[in-house]
Parts: C-alpha cells; structure tokens; sequence
C-alpha cells in the first residue's frame, strides 16, 4: 500500500481521493468478479457514465499506484485489503452526509447546539492531545493561530477560524473522536461558523479568540489534559455567549447575506436570528 495514504486513513475520504476514483472503487466492490476499463465504463452511473474508457483507464492506474486496486492476471481489478476498507469508508461517510442532510438547521438555537454538540467533543478531543502531542503537533497549532492573528482584520478569517479546532482533531490518537468530529466540522455547516464569527466580530470580540487558542496549546504543551480542557471549555462558552442574545442591525445584514451566499437550498433564514 502507497505509504502516504496509510498514514492518512484518518481523513475524510474527500480528502484523499477525488469523486470519480470514489465511484470506481465502489463499482469494483460491488462486483462479484474482477472488472476491467471496457466493464467498469459500461456499468458507471450519473455523470460518471460519461467517462471515456480512457480514462477509466487513467484513474484505475491512479488507484493501482494508491495501493488500493490490483490487476488479477490480466483479467481486470479487484480491491486490495486497503482498497476494501477505503470503500466501506467510502459507504459510511455517504451515510453520514446524508443523515446530515436531514438535519434542519434555520435558527440562532441551532447554532448553539451545534457549539454546545462541539464543546462536548472538542474538550475530550484536547485531552487526548495534550497526553500524545509531539513539537510537530505543537508547531502546527502554533501556526494556525499566527494565520489566524494574521487575516483578523480581513474577510479571510472567516475561512480559516475554525482550522485550529479541525487540526486538533486530526492530531487527537481516539478514532471515535475523531469521527465524531468529523460529522460537527462537516462543510455543510461551514456557513454557520462564518455566521458564528460574524456575531463574534459585531460584539468586538473576534481578538480573544487567538489568545484562548493560545491558552489552549500552552496547557497542550505541558501535557495537562485538565488544564487544556478547562482551556477549550472557556474558549467554546464565550462562543456560545457570542452566539446568544440579539444582535445589531449591521451583523443581521451579514448574516442574511452569508445565507443567501449558502449553496444549501434548504437553509432559510429562521425567525431567531
């Protein structure tokens, strides 16, 4: 298996492989015999079936050299053993977006219980790191906070706000946590952090948030899961404070904007904000 992608099993799938290896994958898991470029073009689905054998051909050699496809004598590909377990990945985490999918989340109250769904994850998540953290892991959240200090006052924060919480995520060793962090910080719901900091900023807020980051790596790198998850609770509940209570007419007017802006048709602007 391709060293690169065994150490990466721990990301979505959407980042490591792209829509039409994805299908691909699948189109051999499902099949009871090993299955060739002309075969697996034939029985593609949606706009996949509008691949050329081509560059089915392409893609599979792609998988091949990913570790996760081989060739069975000539006759066509079948999964590896990492090759299969990627495609129940795949499969679960098509079931998770659409469980997500029911999810109907219109209001202020929705946000906080998102927030309050995160505080829960997110303070056992910094518990595990600060037992495993290496200088690596400490340096990376070190430079998430820098860029977030950087872009504060621009519009670029509210791209990147949430990726100190992500990268502590990925560094926690507890793949339940991980998982279920992995559902909270699912794009869909990246309009609502960007909502989130739009309350922060129109409260004159949005400069403690580099320094309760800060607070939490400092108890990360003294390895003290009690001081780190105190740190993130704090962090997350004057969050939640930013989140409650009415706001002004200019942060109302970014709001609606960052909804209609939203590609999801079924998110509407509630009555609560």
């Amino acid at each position: 298996m391709d060293t690169q992608l065994s150490g990466e099993l721990g990301e979505s799938i959407d980042a490591l492989l792209e829509p039409r290896q994805a299908q691909l994958l699948l189109t051999i898991a499902r099949a009871s015999y090993p299955l060739g470029a002309r075969e697996l073009t034939r029985r593609l689905d949606g706009s996949d079936k509008r691949l050329s054998e081509s560059t089915v051909n392409r893609l599979l050699r792609q998988l091949d050299q990913q570790g996760l496809t081989e060739s069975l004598d000539g006759r066509g590909r079948v999964l590896s053993k990492t090759g299969r377990a990627v495609a129940t990945r795949i499969v679960r985490e098509e079931r998770w977006r659409q469980q997500l999918g029911a999810l109907d989340i219109r209001t202020l109250s929705d946000v906080q219980d998102l927030l309050r769904a995160r505080r829960g994850i997110e303070r056992e998540v910094v518990r595990s790191v600060a037992l495993t953290a290496t200088k690596a892991d400490i340096a990376r959240l070190r430079q998430s906070i820098a860029a977030y200090g950087e872009s504060i006052d621009s519009e670029r924060r509210r791209l990147i706000t949430v990726d100190f919480h992500k990268a502590l995520t990925e560094m926690s060793d507890n793949p339940i946590l991980r998982s279920a962090a992995m559902v909270l910080f699912d794009t869909r719901f990246d309009v609502f952090e960007q909502i989130l900091d739009a309350m922060t900023a129109g409260r004159g807020r949005t400069h403690e948030g580099p320094h309760e980051h800060d607070e939490v790596v400092n108890a990360i790198e003294r390895h003290d899961p009690d001081a780190a998850e105190a740190a993130m609770v704090a962090h997350l509940n004057r969050l939640l404070e930013d989140a409650s209570g009415e706001v002004s007419e200019a942060t109302q007017r970014t709001i609606e904007r960052l909804l209609r802006e939203h590609t999801t048709p079924d998110i509407r602007l509630g009555r609560d904000w």
